[in-house]
């Protein structure tokens, strides 16, 4: 079949490219500046346009003769009004990737199911992907627009790797090696649902193809939460090495000088993540997930080679969270 991506590859259809093409579909993608991105993948038809641009995304459609569509980059309502009018009567199946943050913080429920009631989103990114959800599940309920939503959450790259509060990894790895301290907040046991980017692609991509989807909701993950000390472990296996832990408060944390400044992401040290796989594991159940310690293991295999990491001495935040919760108990 002809599959035609919008926006990537990047940290998460990086692995939805690689298994089309493994299974022996014609890929297409719509993207800006592809001659890097062409010499990576030469097995894939890249189109270059800009996605906002409605005469590029027509002919981008036309080009590829898809009838299957992932848009890996809609990311305001507007995108989406622009993309049901080009794609509605034109396919039979359209995948959009949103987020878990649509759920809103703190999670209703644990875990959270799909269909489980959401409290407000952040304004922002999270409420235009509320925004986007509902009117494309409204474009369904109401004319049978064949549209899928898939809501990645935390995702391991090699650009990018959640941690347990503002850093993303590039201080926690030669943290871990020098022997230093990690902040970690809460007691450890706080729930974390990080999944492999590359994982979260290939879910996609057995999506793709299965006009079943049309009109239903799923997480794209992990097949279930791991522990907040689990997570640190799993990044002491994949350097060698063990470090000491300071937990933390979480409301420390948050009430500490310059935290509320850094725009850090609260469910990264506030809120327990777990999210219901039912729905995926239902219409999916040859699935098989790779260990997450393999994509822990490639963001530290690949920010070696690119030698992206921080020294480790260079004061940050964390740091004064550390002193300031152990001058407390001195």
């Amino acid at each position: 079949m002809n599959m035609l991506l919008i926006g990537g590859p990047g940290t998460i259809s990086r692995g939805t490219v690689d298994a089309l093409l493994a299974r022996g579909d014609d890929v297409f993608i719509l993207a800006r500046h592809i001659a890097g991105k062409a010499a990576a993948y030469p097995d894939v038809h890249f189109i270059e346009g800009d996605r906002n641009d409605t005469v590029a995304l027509t002919r981008a459609l036309r080009a590829s003769h898809a009838e299957h569509v992932l848009d890996t980059v809609c990311f305001t309502p507007e995108q989406a009004r622009q993309l049901h009018a080009v794609l509605r009567g034109n396919i039979r199946q359209l995948i959009v990737l949103s987020t878990v943050d649509v759920c809103g913080y703190p999670r209703s429920r644990l875990p959270m199911g799909e269909l489980d009631p959401a409290r407000p989103a952040t304004p922002g990114y999270a409420q235009d992907k509320v925004d986007i959800e509902r009117f494309l599940l409204e474009r369904f309920a109401q004319e049978g627009f064949p549209v899928c939503i898939g809501r990645p959450s935390l995702s391991i790259g090699p650009d990018f790797c959640p941690m347990l509060f503002g850093d993303w990894g590039f201080h926690a790895i030669p943290r871990i090696r020098a022997g230093l301290p990690l902040l970690v907040p809460g007691d450890g046991n706080g729930l974390m649902h990080v999944g492999w980017s590359r994982d979260v692609g290939r879910m996609a991509a057995r999506m793709l193809g299965d006009e079943g989807t049309a009109g239903k909701v799923y997480t794209l993950s992990a097949p279930g939460p791991i522990r907040r000390d689990d997570y640190i472990s799993l990044f002491e296996a994949a350097v060698g090495k063990r470090t000491e832990r300071v937990h933390v408060p979480s409301d420390f944390i948050a009430a500490f000088p310059g935290v509320a400044e850094t725009g850090t992401i609260p469910h990264l040290y506030r809120y327990d993540m777990a999210f219901s796989m039912e729905a995926f594991r239902r219409d999916f159940p040859d699935y098989v997930w790779h260990p997450l310690q393999e994509g822990v293991e490639e963001f530290v295999r690949e920010n070696d080679r690119r030698d992206r990491f921080a020294d480790p001495l260079t004061e940050t935040l964390e740091d004064r969270i550390i002193q300031g919760w152990r001058a407390l108990w001195v």
